[in-house]
């Protein structure tokens, strides 16, 4: 359940040998062989002439002449080539930064690129503010409360008095309190007691009341709207002093690097020629990475051949390691996951275990009806035996369709409610332990209080993760700085929230899980991580004070408790999606069952309507619970301790597009 280990071969084998061992090779699928380059003594510029420099060389120059001036635009496409000497042109290649100039560049630019995001991001929420600034206090005072709700929205009172419609509020038990007007949209606060919430829920339902989206703020509305424009104001301070710096690399990398460019263009070709294997007239030479499990079985074969040689050496300093991830066969198919991000790097953990469960969790949950996943089983299983090119695809489908079955069995969803058509709902009622989420407040919010939990348990687990590599590579910066401050600050504002009658307000819990005084000692490990962030969150920055300010912004809302916030209420997309399904497999039922009515025909319809209807709703939400599924692995699970971007191990294989060959 790791990367494999790999050993380096270098392989010398005479011509007469050397296909008939590489055929033999190509059968076992278990070498990656690439021809030896041999360093030659030549007149050629120590230059890395890959395709992959001469693209980032393009996109550096791209990017530099984006931030000129429109003049020198038009000044640079009239002056045409570029003129140069010999003597520069040979200097300027000697240089062993034009590399690292291009990839400066380019992180630069996408630096730039992502502040002007987060501005573009930010403006429509300080828009969003503005248009409630009419409403001082205290964001917190709205929302349900113990014995009360208080909502702030507007009305748009149209041709009817809003005399009229304040004596209609006031027959339904809410209070209206007008704060400001424009036009025909009055902006106002409405009150209702919890004890006529039914009555006053139905009423304004069907009122043109739309209520202010104030839920992600805290504190007033002027205080958010200054948070935010001091936000843009570094946004935009920032984005400028990067700007700068490319305008400075401009003026120093723009000539170095087209004359880079310019030799890319001219050599490459030459370059691979050159470099596609050294060999003499009758010896050809190889390098080999092949599992270390699999060292034996290809001297095992190399013994077949008098005139092949192979011995072991090491890895070049730097030099890229493919990866090959080596998994037990329940774990496989969810490799298909970590390809699609990126495999990791030689050194780093394979996460594949870590999110097959919870994969295969998610999807059943997106999914919630245990008759789809019956049906998802047994067809994944079929094709599975006749497509063997997607047999992991539809293994991993296989899965996750039996953690469907067992969610759809405690939230009872059996095609939707058919059962309940059937006269067999008592029956299934019984398996359904955490209720009907569709049909009984205590199944719905069972769904969110799991869905809630899962999600804080997968966003703390990987960042156990992370502090236990960090260990392990030893790096004690990412483990004791970045790792464990934030556990200790997380898990204790996680037990300080159940140990109050918030929770329970909020119906996270039953009663406090824990004493009330439980506070006073977790606010030091609260206090104790957050110095840590605020001091080496951004240790990497020069500056203390600069350091500081970005240490305490990373502690609040540039990935900090904010973005905790925001990724642990991710996962209530799990409750959604899993109510969408069952909501449509219950409207399927209720549209089918109403022909059953019509005599003989009707029998047929509803069978067709069942069939045709639930196959569409398996369909479009296999997609959805899919791809949000891989959404919370991507973007809530994987940036707590996970890179990637390693290189694939390519495997000589043995591969026919039009036949198979048995042997």
């Amino acid at each position: 359940m790791a990367v494999a280990k790999l050993s380096k071969l270098f392989i010398a084998s005479h011509k007469t040998d050397t296909e008939a061992f590489l055929k033999k090779l190509q059968r076992t699928s278990a070498v990656e062989i690439k021809p030896y380059s041999d360093k030659l003594e030549s007149s050629t510029l120590p230059i890395d002439t890959s395709r992959e420099n001469k693209v980032k060389a393009r996109k550096a120059l791209d990017i530099l002449n984006e931030y000129k001036d429109k003049e020198l635009k038009k000044i640079a496409a009239k002056a045409g080539k570029l003129v140069i000497k010999r003597a520069e042109y040979e200097k300027i290649l000697e240089s062993s930064d034009l590399e690292e100039a291009a990839d400066e560049i380019i992180d630069l630019d996408s630096e730039a690129a992502g502040l002007g995001h987060r501005i573009f991001e930010t403006g429509p929420k300080i828009h969003q503010l503005k248009m409630w600034s009419c409403y001082k206090q205290d964001i917190s005072d709205l929302g349900e409360k113990e014995k009360y709700t208080v909502r702030l929205g507007t009305i748009k009172s149209g041709r009817t008095d809003f005399n009229i419609i304040l004596k209609e509020l006031d027959k339904n038990h809410i209070s209206c309190q007008s704060i400001s007007e424009e036009g025909n949209i009055i902006y106002v606060i409405l009150v209702h007691h919890n004890d006529f919430a039914e009555k006053a829920e139905k009423y304004i339902s069907g009122l043109a009341f739309d209520e202010a989206e104030l839920e992600a703020y805290e504190g007033t509305i002027e205080k958010n709207i200054e948070i935010l424009n001091k936000n843009i104001e570094y946004y935009r301070n920032r984005r400028q002093k990067i700007i700068g710096q490319i305008e400075m690399l401009a003026e120093k990398c723009e000539k170095p690097l087209t004359v880079y460019l310019d030799y890319l263009d001219n050599n490459l070709e030459i370059e691979e020629a050159l470099n596609l294997g050294f060999s003499t007239d009758s010896v050809s030479f190889y390098t080999a990475w092949i599992k270390k499990t699999d060292r034996d079985r290809m001297l095992t074969i190399a013994q077949g051949f008098n005139f092949v040689r192979i011995e072991e050496i090491e890895p070049e300093k730097g030099e890229s390691i493919p990866v090959v991830l080596e998994n037990r066969s329940i774990f496989k198919p969810f490799e298909i996951v970590i390809n699609l991000y990126g495999v990791p790097r030689y050194f780093e953990i394979d996460p594949t275990p870590f999110v097959s469960i919870f994969f295969a969790m998610f999807f059943g949950l997106c999914l919630t009806d245990a008759g789809y996943g019956i049906i998802l089983a047994a067809l994944t299983l079929i094709f599975a035996f006749r497509m063997k090119g997607a047999k992991q695809f539809l293994m991993l489908i296989f899965i996750g369709s039996i953690f469907t079955i067992l969610a759809g069995a405690v939230f009872n969803g059996w095609f939707g409610d058919l059962p309940a058509y059937l006269g067999l709902d008592s029956f299934f009622e019984k398996l359904a332990v955490l209720g009907d989420p569709i049909k009984s407040d205590k199944g719905s919010m069972n769904f969110f209080r799991l869905a809630l939990a899962l999600g804080v348990i997968h966003v703390m687990f990987g960042l156990f993760i992370k502090f236990f590599d960090s260990i392990r590579r030893r790096d004690w910066g990412g483990a004791f700085f970045d790792g464990l401050p934030w556990i200790m600050i997380l898990v204790s504002l996680i037990i300080i929230l159940l140990s109050t009658d918030m929770a329970v307000s909020m119906q996270l819990v039953s009663e406090p899980l824990f004493p009330s005084d439980i506070s006073r000692i977790l606010m030091w490990p609260i206090l104790a991580g957050s110095i840590v962030i605020i001091f080496f969150g951004a240790r990497q920055e020069k500056s203390w004070g600069f350091r500081i300010f970005m240490g305490f912004l990373n502690l609040t809302i540039v990935n900090g408790l904010t973005s905790f916030l925001g990724d642990f209420l991710s996962y209530i997309r799990l409750m959604a999606l899993g109510l969408v399904t069952a909501g449509i497999g219950v409207a399927i039922n209720k549209i089918a069952f109403q022909f059953l009515s019509i005599p003989v025909a009707g029998i047929a319809i509803l069978i067709i309507i069942l069939i045709f209807g639930h196959l569409f709703n398996i369909g479009i939400n296999i997609l959805g619970s899919f791809v949000h599924t891989l959404r919370l692995q991507y973007v809530e699970f994987f940036p707590k301790f996970y890179t990637g971007g390693g290189r694939p191990f390519e495997a000589l294989k043995d591969e026919h597009k039009y036949i198979t060959i048995v042997d």
